[in-house]
């Protein structure tokens, strides 16, 4: 057991007697679910919704529900839902904290593919949807059963991704999204010191366009959004207060889940450097989708020649010889298979050991994700997202 240790600070803001003691906190502490914003319209699509968080407890996670009705009007003509549908009709979740800008900046897919990969205890199988084909799948959709992406896998008429809508009507849509602010939810590391008048936590929710969504939209038909609606949870932890003293876990770290894409006009390998690298950050995951005329590329032998990471000159700690191993790997990890649809492929260093395998960014100069394509893609685009731990500005 570790002994407590007195704090004047943490995450920048002053906090006089207080002691840093993860086993008292966890006796003494009691979770709280809270409604951090109720079910709100959504601005419109290619807009945003600001949602301030209460100053309460240390904040763990912010849980985010989608749902209504897509109307769609008028003479449906060619009709087509991109692979964008449904989960990036949040184009980024964006969460700020105390001006630090960067804490949570990804896509919706991309939240949502990292809480199959933190929670081992989800999994996709045997969920119905339809991907890139009228006939529904139960494997890799991401999808938990009380998800609608707009008529589920029984249904005659549905939105999906790359599918023909067959006629006009109500679409009924229900998505969640879980934020990870703390990194783990058992030890609360990464998670936000809230407790303070001096704390400002904010959500913001990027909507995508509709030109995004759907590739195609026939010539009289319309598309409504306006009967859609978010709410948000707030997950968080009083603070207790044992024998004077406010006793809180280790929060002298943030989690950051950042997202970056770039061009892709080339087959072969590619090496992509991460920003944002430097002394106190800590890579947790790194994962990645590759897209080809505007489709995820299914992360396999077939499409992905080489999946590796390397930093400084040439060090290459871990090289794999095509997609498909990569994709074993993850699926083995998951218990979802994460490359079949959406491609995603993830190194991974916290699911095993994280003391052990987590890398230093401070100690690898240069870190690179190295992807090999087997053809050239057209109009080309690879999606990369880091999760990380970084010391806070003042930590406990």
């Amino acid at each position: 057991m570790t002994a407590p240790v007195a704090v004047a600070y943490v995450q920048g803001v002053q906090t006089p007697s207080t002691a840093v003691d993860p086993t008292t906190f966890a006796m003494y502490t009691r979770r709280m679910r809270f409604p951090a914003q109720a079910a709100t319209a959504i601005n419109g699509l290619g807009t945003s919704n600001q949602v301030p968080l209460k100053k309460t407890g240390v904040v763990a996670a912010l849980e985010v529900r989608v749902s209504g009705n897509v109307v769609i009007g008028g003479t449906i003509g060619t009709t087509t839902a991109s692979y964008e549908w449904p989960y990036n009709l949040v184009q980024g979740f964006k969460v700020s904290v105390n001006g630090q800008s960067t804490l949570i900046d990804a896509r919706g897919l991309d939240v949502k593919v990292n809480e199959f990969m933190t929670d081992h205890d989800l999994n996709d199988r045997g969920v119905l949807q339809r991907f890139n084909s009228a006939t529904a799948t139960q494997q890799g959709t991401l999808s938990m059963s009380h998800e609608d992406w707009g008529g589920t896998g029984a249904a005659s008429n549905f939105i999906a991704p790359n599918q023909n809508v067959a006629a006009i009507g109500t679409y009924p849509i229900d998505l969640t999204y879980v934020i990870p602010l703390a990194a783990n939810q058992v030890s609360l590391i990464g998670a936000i010191f809230g407790q303070s008048q001096a704390t400002n936590i904010n959500l913001e929710a990027i909507w995508n366009t509709q030109a995004n969504l759907f590739s195609a939209v026939g010539g009289a038909a319309t598309i409504s959004f306006t009967a859609v609606v978010f709410d948000v949870t707030a997950i968080a932890y009083s603070i207790p207060v044992v024998n004077g003293v406010t006793v809180l876990p280790d929060l002298s770290q943030l989690h950051g889940l950042n997202h970056y894409q770039q061009g892709v006009a080339v087959s072969g390998d590619t090496e992509y450097i991460l920003p944002g690298t430097g002394a106190g950050r800590r890579l947790l995951r790194l994962f990645y989708n590759v897209y080809s005329s505007a489709a995820p590329l299914v992360h396999n032998a077939t499409n992905i020649t080489t999946c590796a990471y390397k930093y400084g000159a040439n060090d290459v700690p871990e090289t794999l010889a095509n997609g498909q191993k990569l994709r074993a790997i993850n699926e083995r990890q998951y218990n979802t298979d994460i490359g079949r649809n959406w491609g995603y492929g993830c190194h991974d260093f916290a699911s095993e050991y994280a003391l052990r395998d987590i890398i230093d960014l401070g100690q690898t100069s240069d870190f690179r994700l190295v992807v090999g394509l087997a053809a050239t893609p057209t109009n080309g685009a690879i999606h990369v997202t880091q999760e990380t731990l970084f010391a806070a500005s003042v930590g406990a």
